[in-house]
């Protein structure tokens, strides 16, 4: 019999692989995500039966795949739409909040101008709290410095001599005559300085740059007459409290008398050396007819808000200067918020608006995040400004700022507003910025916080803020300096002090004799004012005498709790002398009271509006006065003001845009993942068939190789000799 055999061929399964990939947008930008279908290819599926091919299996589970996929992708591209329009709002947003901080500042919605008719006498400048007006200048004099000469040398590098310089400031009077037309009052606040002058420096050209190099406020040059050479020593400072007495000590030769050596530049009561061409001097003024002086040509005060710039005297030469307010530059300022606001609002109502010509709705339309803060900032621009009932003006169409009905824009008329800010120009900057005022006249206006509501609040004091203070002990000889001067000796002459929790470095007080109370106490200040530690923090102290009870007192220049002074050493022949020891004064107290009717924070001198309350925030100086009511507080936040924190909150971290930026692309990654589970539940699904797939394609092999072998057996037997054969084929 003849054997019979079959044989089956089994295809072979690729394996399948999920890919995807998508990128979202951060916050505040345009985030995009490609999706694909994720899904690997079966390519060897029908090789068996070429029917239940990859082509087939791959266009099954693409039919169902695809449309879903193209959703997402729709979506996503729709979002990332959104998140670039709300990128482009928040840029115009941010440009308009810009020009509203500029305006919401006094320094630039008050900015004022000051113009002089003789530029060549003095010109000036003013800050927006000038008053308005027109003021008649006269320059009688101008502030100068103090200029000392000393005799002729045959060079500039003649010996001098050695020893040491001491340097004081304060007022000279000084008629000529040697010492007994010279008299010096020390200036409290500067203090004594001194320069060491060895062989290695005892020149002419020597000592001036010693002098120059300490920097102690003196400045020295030397000038060649035409036969011989002389030092000048000038104070830098102008004003006849900064001119300079010059001490000279342990010279060789004697001190203070001689010229032949360093006494040669000694000029104080003891001797008179030096001559003096040129003597400190104040600056001589008329303002309005009213005399001021000014130790420098740099006045401010004289007229509220205004700093002048004396530049040359003529006396009986008046000219004018008007005070005003900068009507140009507030106007561009004023043009420039108007300009941003329409900008966003523009582009507002293209993203967010309706289109009633095309009928369409912009992709932002029905935004509640947006559209609350449109509403916030028209609501502000609409408003009457709280605080202004008073005033001549109480909203931005007052100054000529109004909206259009129907298309949202705002109108600016120049000429309504410059002619408001010509007359009232404290209004304008009230409107525009925030502003508080007070009717005590010891009771300031410090600063409010964003929680500070607009009003009016009543202040009371229950107790005002103290200084620290170290009072010293009863010292006869205090009383009689006078009659008996205190000599203070060099080696005995040191102290150190802690102000304020700050201690000081070692305080030497100048060695000499001290014939004043008032020359002792102001020398004592200046030279515990200069010491660097204490300057560096900014503490100070103040010195004065108790006449009654005789003794020294010094005073911390802060007030409250942690104003405070001690003495932390000091010589015991200087302790005797001024009645000073080692040890604490007294702490000074904060000022208690409450504002609104109630209880406030006290630190120092400022009273501070508690927290909760309308008037938080809001901070008041009490400058003095007695206990008790002491008046009112008003506060006004001004349009400008009010954008400003409105556009900080809405454009801030947890604002609108950011919480708006942010659920969108939380959008982003939830359909994102949406997509990459039904890429992976058509992996699956692809894998399950591609295996049906496979088993069916082996069972369809089987079947074609058994009928192909019945057919040959069969035409075999029947010997038709028949070369056909037909192929069956089952589905």
């Amino acid at each position: 019999m003849s054997s019979i055999s079959s044989s089956t061929s089994s295809p072979t399964t690729s394996s399948t692989s999920t890919s995807s990939s998508s990128s979202t947008g951060s916050s505040g930008t345009s985030g995009s995500v490609q999706i694909g279908s994720g899904l690997g290819i079966v390519n060897s599926l029908g090789i068996g039966s070429g029917i239940l091919t990859s082509t087939v299996l791959n266009s099954l589970v693409q039919a169902t795949l695809g449309p879903e996929q193209a959703l997402y992708q729709s979506q996503i591209a729709a979002i990332n739409t959104k998140i670039s329009d709300l990128g482009t709002l928040k840029g115009l947003l941010s440009t308009f909040q810009g020009a509203a901080a500029t305006l919401s500042t006094s320094l630039n919605a008050g900015a004022q101008i000051v113009t002089s008719s003789n530029t060549s006498l003095a010109t000036a400048t003013a800050t927006s709290f000038a008053q308005s007006g027109n003021y008649s200048l006269e320059v009688d004099k101008i502030a100068s410095s103090q200029q000392l000469v000393t005799q002729g040398y045959s060079s500039a590098n003649a010996v001098v001599g050695t020893g040491t310089l001491t340097f004081s400031f304060g007022t000279t009077n000084y008629t000529g005559g040697g010492t007994s037309g010279y008299s010096f009052t020390p200036n409290s606040s500067v203090a004594s300085q001194s320069i060491q002058i060895t062989s290695s420096n005892d020149t002419l050209s020597g000592i001036r740059d010693a002098i120059n190099n300490a920097n102690i406020g003196v400045s020295a040059s030397i000038i060649y007459n035409g036969s011989s050479y002389q030092l000048s020593i000038s104070s830098k400072s102008t004003g006849a409290n900064n001119s300079v007495q010059v001490g000279v000590t342990n010279s060789t030769g004697g001190a203070d008398t001689a010229t032949t050596d360093l006494g040669a530049l000694a000029f104080n009561s003891s001797a008179v050396n030096l001559s003096q061409p040129t003597a400190a001097a104040d600056a001589l003024i008329k303002v309005n007819g009213i005399s001021i002086t000014s130790p420098s040509n740099n006045v401010g005060g004289a007229i509220n808000g205004v700093t002048l710039n004396l530049l040359q005297a003529s006396v009986g030469n008046p000219f004018n200067l008007s005070v005003g307010p900068d009507v140009t530059g507030l106007t561009k300022n004023v043009q420039s918020l108007v300009d941003a606001y329409n900008a966003f609002q523009t582009q507002y109502q293209n993203l967010a608006g309706y289109n009633v010509n095309s009928k369409t709705a912009g992709p932002l339309m029905g935004d509640p995040s947006l559209e609350n803060a449109m509403n916030q900032m028209n609501n502000i621009m609409g408003s009457m400004v709280t605080g202004m009932t008073n005033a001549s003006i109480h909203s931005l169409a007052d100054l000529g700022i109004t909206t259009d009905a129907l298309t949202g824009q705002l109108s600016f008329n120049t000429q309504t507003f410059q002619s408001v800010l010509q007359a009232n120009p404290q209004d304008v900057s009230t409107l525009f910025s925030s502003n508080g005022s007070t009717t005590d006249s010891l009771v300031s206006y410090v600063t409010a916080s964003t929680s500070t509501q607009p009003g009016t609040y009543n202040v009371n004091v229950s107790q005002l803020a103290t200084q620290g203070t170290l009072n010293g002990a009863t010292n006869s000889g205090l009383a009689s300096i006078a009659t008996t001067p205190i000599t203070i000796a060099s080696g005995s002459n040191t102290l150190s002090v802690t102000v304020d929790g700050n201690g000081s470095g070692t305080i030497t007080i100048p060695a000499g004799t001290y014939s004043s109370i008032a020359q002792l106490t102001s020398t004592l200040q200046a030279q515990i004012n200069a010491d660097s530690n204490l300057t560096k923090t900014g503490a100070s102290v103040g010195v004065s005498y108790d006449s009654t009870n005789n003794r020294l007192v010094i005073n911390s220049a802060s007030y409250g709790s942690l104003s405070s002074i001690s003495i932390n050493s000091i010589n015991s022949t200087l302790a005797s002398q001024l009645g000073l020891s080692v040890g604490a004064g007294v702490n000074g107290l904060n000022v208690a009271g409450t504002i609104n009717g109630v209880a406030a924070t006290g630190v120092g001198q400022v009273l501070t509006g508690a927290t909760g309350d309308a008037s938080s925030g809001l901070a008041v100086e009490i400058q003095g006065g007695s206990t008790g009511a002491r008046g009112t507080v008003t506060y006004v936040s001004g349009v400008a003001q009010q954008l400003n924190n409105a556009l900080n909150s809405i454009l801030g971290s947890n604002g609108a845009f950011t919480n708006e930026t942010t659920a969108l692309n939380s959008q982003i990654s939830t359909i994102t993942q949406q997509n990459t589970n039904l890429t992976n539940q058509m992996n699956s699904m692809q894998s399950t068939m591609a295996k049906e797939f496979s088993a069916y394609d082996s069972m369809i092999s089987t079947m074609n190789s058994t009928s192909n072998y019945l057919t040959s057996f069969f035409n075999a037997q029947t010997g038709s000799g028949s070369t056909s054969s037909t192929s069956a084929k089952t589905g």
